[in-house]
């Protein structure tokens, strides 16, 4: 009897002492810690209404199992390596601008060109949209966790104001990338290519008379600062992503990829979409307050510069196919997609 009560204390004394464990081990495992790097400051925009919440949500949807680390202003490497970044395991999951290295993305840039897209919101979700369907393939050793847009590109000048396509003729314009460098020469401009960092002082010194950029970019780089209009165009968007390295996505457990999906993905396109729109809106109160004169062409106006720029969307489209590429399929439908979400 003695002996039985003795064997059933011990069992007892197990159970509880390997209870005590498991919740010891479970007190104690360390964090899975990730890295994400991207090269705007901390005050941009995809800083702080984009990466700065997500890594919270990420370590509060997993109990604290994840920490992720922002480190921005090419605090790990230049702005123009950040694929390769992800790609190879400097960094775990990156902000990559695919403009930044011409002919890597080819279907992606679809969203640079002239398609008349409205909003960062309209672009960031036509971008995700077209992504599995058409996109994948340009990805390769990453997990794209997101798409997105910035709002649209619009035309900063310092000296004159630019209210038809011809004001803009003999212009020295900086460029973002390829594309919007075309555009500038259909419209008789000279394209000027600068790292973003020197465009402030380029503006300020008189070496660029103006300069081709998103409204958000306005307050996040204080052009109103140094130019004294704007012409409302809509002539392009500058496509985005969020990539993780594939072996560190394939590493972690299988609810805790889960809660990225429901994080990134679409939900992630729209809040960062609607996040550069309303910083557009602020930039614009702010080139106000600072005396900036803002023109938005008329609908007639538009055609007038869409018809001028045309012949970029038709190379465009002819170069992919020559490549062997669906471009006039990716094409046709961002313009559905433009047209129904903006509805």
């Amino acid at each position: 009897m003695e002996r039985r009560l003795s064997l059933q204390v011990l069992f007892v004394a197990v159970l509880i002492l390997f209870g005590m464990g498991k919740i010891s081990h479970a007190q104690t495992a360390k964090p899975i810690e990730l890295k994400l790097s991207h090269f705007m400051s901390p005050m941009h925009t995809f800083h702080v209404y984009g990466f700065v919440p997500f890594s919270k949500e990420v370590e509060e949807r997993t109990k604290g199992r994840v920490k992720i680390t922002v480190y921005p202003s090419e605090a790990l490497g230049k702005a123009k390596d950040h694929y390769d970044m992800a790609k190879q395991g400097v960094t775990d999951i990156a902000h990559i601008v695919q403009g930044y290295t011409p002919g890597r993305y080819p279907l992606t840039s679809v969203m640079e060109l002239p398609i008349d897209t409205p909003s960062g919101e309209v672009g960031s979700r036509v971008l995700w949209g077209l992504y599995e369907k058409y996109l994948k393939a340009e990805y390769p050793g990453v997990k794209v966790l997101s798409l997105y847009t910035t709002d649209p590109g619009q035309i900063f000048t310092t000296k004159k104001p630019v209210k038809t396509v011809e004001d803009i003729k003999g212009l020295r314009v900086r460029s973002p990338g390829p594309q919007q460098t075309a555009m500038l020469k259909e419209m008789g401009a000279s394209p000027l290519s600068l790292p973003l960092p020197e465009v402030y002082d380029a503006l300020q010194r008189g070496i660029a008379d103006g300069v081709m950029t998103p409204t958000s970019a306005i307050k996040d780089a204080k052009f109103h600062e140094v130019t004294k209009y704007q012409t409302i165009c809509n002539l392009f968007t500058i496509p985005c992503a969020l990539v993780m390295d594939l072996k560190v996505w394939n590493s972690l457990p299988p609810d805790i990829q889960k809660i990225f999906d429901e994080l990134t993905g679409s939900r992630m396109s729209e809040i960062i979409g609607k996040a550069v729109d309303q910083t557009a809106v602020l930039s614009l109160e702010a080139a106000k307050t600072a005396g900036v004169q803002t023109y938005k062409l008329s609908s007639e106006e538009m055609k007038q510069w869409a018809s001028r720029v045309k012949p970029v969307n038709d190379k465009w489209t002819e170069e992919m196919e020559s490549k062997g590429l669906p471009g006039k399929k990716v094409y046709e439908e961002a313009i559905q997609l433009i047209q129904k979400y903006s509805k």
